[in-house]
């Protein structure tokens, strides 16, 4: 019999995109992939953000799967889970958290901990330990020096990052970021809370390249025009780019 603790590694690596997810499910990323090529355009290495409001909308969740099919299309892509606090990227890849980005940027190793998930394309930088200020850390010259490297070796790095109005981390960075996706997940996503996110995120001129909004369900694809802007909606995902 399975542990309880297997059994959550399971459930979390079968989220993850790969061709037994449903083909809603990877049509609405093949989209977002899309929509974030063209928010993005050139052939630099491009840093993307991936932020929600509070805990639960799902951010880790598009963070992985939008590395993952980013390296559908042969890119080189690294995902880097700078949830210092509360990680989940180990787990949903059923990898050790440690050692990972809190061990390298405080100076306990000195090679950068890289993980090649082979099975998906993708490298991975986990959490690794959690550290008594990780403010301290993504803020540091040493987060900026190691960006810096990867940019020499991927097209994309993908961010994961804390929620947004629990602790203002993926905002300290900003000026590294390309751009960022607001998660948002239906029925679960305050309007009050999400105004704010995008208060805060306008404040530290982060550039917001669309939202991502999950959870809806098996709802018909569709396109509609709301009070916001317009979004493109597929089943579970759906993506609003901004102006």
């Amino acid at each position: 019999m399975k542990s309880s603790k297997n059994n959550i590694v399971f459930d979390a690596k079968r989220m993850l995109l790969s061709s037994q997810s449903p083909f809603s499910v990877q049509e609405a990323y093949k989209t977002l992939r899309t929509n974030v090529s063209f928010s993005m355009p050139g052939s630099d290495c491009k840093c993307i953000g991936i932020v929600s409001a509070n805990r639960g909308e799902g951010k880790s969740s598009v963070a992985s799967n939008l590395s993952i099919s980013l390296a559908q299309i042969n890119k080189k892509v690294i995902l880097i889970d700078c949830d210092l606090r509360l990680p989940t990227i180990a787990q949903k890849f059923g990898v050790q958290s440690t050692p990972g980005l809190s061990n390298y940027l405080s100076g306990d190793v000195q090679e950068i901990p890289i993980m090649h998930i082979g099975d998906k394309g993708i490298d991975v930088i986990v959490s690794g330990n959690l550290p008594p200020d990780s403010t301290a850390l993504i803020s540091s010259q040493e987060m900026l020096d190691l960006v810096e490297k990867l940019k020499k070796t991927y097209d994309y790095i993908v961010f994961d990052f804390p929620p947004i109005n629990i602790v203002s981390d993926a905002m300290i960075v900003a000026s590294i970021i390309d751009g960022y996706l607001v998660v948002i997940r239906h029925e679960s996503s305050e309007y009050q809370m999400v105004s704010e996110t995008i208060r805060q995120m306008r404040f530290a001129d982060a550039k917001i390249i669309g939202f991502v909004y999950n959870g809806k369900g098996e709802d018909k694809k569709y396109y509609k025009k709301g009070k916001y802007g317009k979004y493109w909606g597929h089943k579970n995902y759906y993506y609003k780019k901004t102006q």
